[in-house]
């Protein structure tokens, strides 16, 4: 055989070789990447399989909300205490007992009991959570409320301005568990618009920072009012947060800017946040909706929502203070005009009429002195015995309410009713 023969038969056998270590490498590199397709496939079932499992057991806590994480008080000692903007500081809670807290929703709120030295019915107030659930720490921000300008209370801005003035590290406060109807799911994977007013901001940053700790992967929009920058809470934290995920478009009104404010660097916009600033900036209606701020601003905020056609069950609110939201699309009566409502042990009488607004502002007008906390259904304080009569509940409570009695702050007559009190 001649040199160039063998040549040849080398360079084929090389390519044959060639073709073979080819096919062979082709193969394992397409084995490779099903295994891989196959694990992403798998990772991902399991994921959704988790994600569908922590969905029905939260879906099952949401059912059961109204039932505590612990039965009557527990002591919290305070651990730190910030300030977050003017007349706004936030309060770490860790528990005294040194045992984990438990989690709760993100949006829910914690029930505080304060001693009074003029009687023996404690101040109850609620404040939304302001962080993610920790086993470590709870964290409340709360406002002070000038005593002038507040809203009707028990005295008036007595619990905030304590809390401001009296309050110390070291300090420990009687707390109920975390409870509430109005919170966000962190597991969704839904686009969602969060409006805050003010200190309305607490529990939208709850929820803000339970779905970045879990991975924002959808579009999220935070509208936030305040006056001006000193005024605004967190202005750091979210503009991280912003930063941090290009999925967050944080928008920030200033309803009385500074001259040390600047524009686009401090706010987006001048004036309040309304629904037809809503209008302007969503691209879409189609998003489910979450408000807190003042009574106010929510009436207008969530009949807008309705009348752009946004459904009733895709906007969830939380007006802070003894307002109610009165929605266009009524989801019950709020009272039969003539009823009458006897207060029995006062001996005194009220007709209800087409102001009224609750029993307990019933029974405020009517000179009779009734127990009250929060004032929209959360603290369980105004809880009094309905002896006769039938009622209707105005708003889903977030106390769990015995048979045979009300929440007078959220409940109106739908004929003659009789309480104990």
């Amino acid at each position: 055989m001649s040199l160039a023969n063998i040549s040849l038969t080398m360079l084929v056998g090389v390519a044959l070789c060639g073709i073979v270590v080819s096919q062979t490498a082709v193969g394992i590199v397409g084995g490779w990447r099903r295994r891989r397709n196959r694990s992403q496939k798998y990772a991902i079932a399991k994921r959704a399989f988790f994600d569908q499992l922590a969905a029905l057991a939260r879906s099952a806590r949401a059912a059961q909300t109204k039932f505590a994480a612990w039965e009557g008080l527990r002591s919290m000692r305070v651990a730190a205490i910030v300030d977050e903007a003017h007349q706004v500081r936030s309060f770490y809670l860790t528990p005294a007992d040194g045992k984990p807290l438990p989690s709760y929703e993100p949006g829910q709120y914690l029930t505080l009991h304060l001693p009074t030295e003029h009687s023996d019915s404690p101040l109850v107030r609620c404040y939304s959570l302001s962080d993610r659930p920790r086993e470590d720490y709870y964290r409340l921000t709360v406002k002070r409320c000038p005593l002038p300008r507040c809203l009707v209370g028990a005295p008036n801005g007595s619990v905030s301005n304590h809390l401001h003035d009296s309050l110390r590290v070291g300090d420990t406060l009687e707390v109920a568990a975390p409870r509430g109807q109005f919170f966000l799911r962190p597991e969704r994977n839904s686009p969602v618009v969060l409006v805050a007013g003010g200190i309305g901001i607490t529990p939208m940053l709850s929820m803000l920072n339970a779905m970045a700790h879990r991975g924002l992967t959808h579009e999220v929009f935070l509208f936030l009012g305040v006056r001006n920058g000193r005024e605004h809470p967190f202005k750091e934290q979210l503009e991280q947060l912003a930063a941090q995920h290009p999925q967050l478009r944080l928008l920030v009104s200033y309803s009385s800017p500074s001259d040390a404010d600047e524009p686009y660097r401090d706010f987006q916009h001048v004036g309040r946040v309304t629904i037809d600033h809503l209008r302007d900036v969503l691209p879409t209606n189609r998003f489910d909706y979450y408000l807190c701020g003042p009574g106010a601003m929510m009436q207008e905020l969530v009949a807008g929502l309705e009348e752009w056609g946004v459904p009733a069950k895709r906007i969830h609110f939380e007006a802070f203070g003894p307002a109610s939201v009165r929605r266009t699309t009524p989801t019950g009566a709020a009272g039969v005009v003539g009823s009458r409502v006897r207060f029995e042990r006062s001996n005194k009488e009220h007709v209800w009429d087409a102001d009224a607004t609750s029993l307990l502002e019933a029974g405020e007008a009517a000179g009779v002195s009734l127990t009250s906390g929060c004032r929209v259904g959360n603290c369980g304080a105004c809880l009094v015995r309905v002896t006769d009569g039938d009622l209707v509940t105005l708003r889903e409570p977030g106390f769990l309410v015995p048979a045979g009695h009300c929440l007078a702050c959220i409940s109106a007559p739908i004929g003659a009713v009789t309480l104990d009190a």
